[in-house]
């Protein structure tokens, strides 16, 4: 009886230890599996971030050649026939001799002047030379000096610092300021709107309005007043930033993006 006691004592102890192993493995698998399907989640969710994020890219690189294509359409072939009508009235014009006919013939020449100037600025819409000249820096000033009006007043601020954008960055950045300065302009209601830009060291752009402001939650739940937000934010995740919206109601509205050094 008593040599039994320490074999039934070592076995009872030996079988504890080997439950008590099998229980923490258990415990170990468990977790272990919980981990990489949870690391398994996060890498298809990342990589489904990246297609859409590519496929944004290569919807909007398809439309900026579509509008290439339209600028050099208007300038070069509808451009210059405006041009060779013009002459052309000028030539018959210095013909007549008749004083109506000649007033007939400046008001034509009037309403070309006005469609030519129309093409060059739906041009430049289109594709903004200064921004391939000169870099975004002076596309903006310009932007901003030919969209203030007497209503609103587009104001440009920069600190003066080299930017360290690569060169494909900077046409969607210039397409997300047009797109919230026009919506800004449209629907703010406000006398002034604010540009500004620094590298410090992250580039960042601020838009900030003094305008009516707007319920943010409420309009991204809106399916027809939505659209303008998903679409920054979507030029923003393809720049691979940060988009902040602050909005309060009567006293404007401020976007801030962030775009990181290594984007």
């Amino acid at each position: 009886m008593n040599n039994s006691e320490p074999n039934f004592l070592l076995v009872f102890g030996l079988g504890t230890s080997i439950m008590l192993f099998m229980a923490g493995s258990i415990v170990f698998f468990i977790v272990f599996y919980q981990k990489r399907m949870l690391q398994n989640k996060m890498e298809k969710q990342k990589m489904e971030g990246e297609y859409q994020r590519k496929l944004l890219q290569a919807t909007l690189e398809s439309q900026e050649k579509e509008r290439k294509r339209l600028a050099s359409e208007l300038h070069d072939s509808v451009g210059a026939m405006l041009s060779a009508t013009k002459l052309n009235l000028n030539f018959l014009k210095s013909l007549g001799d008749d004083t109506e006919t000649k007033q007939s013939l400046d008001e034509t020449k009037g309403m070309i002047d006005e469609t030519i100037d129309t093409v060059r600025r739906i041009s430049k819409d289109l594709l903004p030379s200064s921004l391939e000249k000169f870099g975004l820096v002076e596309a903006l000033k310009e932007f901003c000096d030919k969209i203030s009006t007497p209503k609103t007043e587009v104001i440009f601020q920069n600190d003066d610092k080299q930017l360290s954008l690569k060169k494909e960055q900077e046409l969607p950045l210039y397409r997300l300021v047009q797109e919230i300065v026009n919506n800004a302009l449209k629907h703010a209601d406000a006398k002034s709107v604010i540009i500004s830009i620094n590298q410090d060291p992250r580039f960042s752009l601020v838009i900030t309005d003094n305008g009516k402001g707007f319920d943010v939650q409420a309009t991204k739940k809106d399916i027809n007043k939505g659209v303008g937000l998903y679409n920054i934010e979507n030029r923003v995740n393809m720049l691979r930033g940060q988009v902040e919206l602050t909005s309060v109601l009567g006293q404007g509205t401020t976007y801030k993006v962030v775009i990181p050094a290594d984007a």
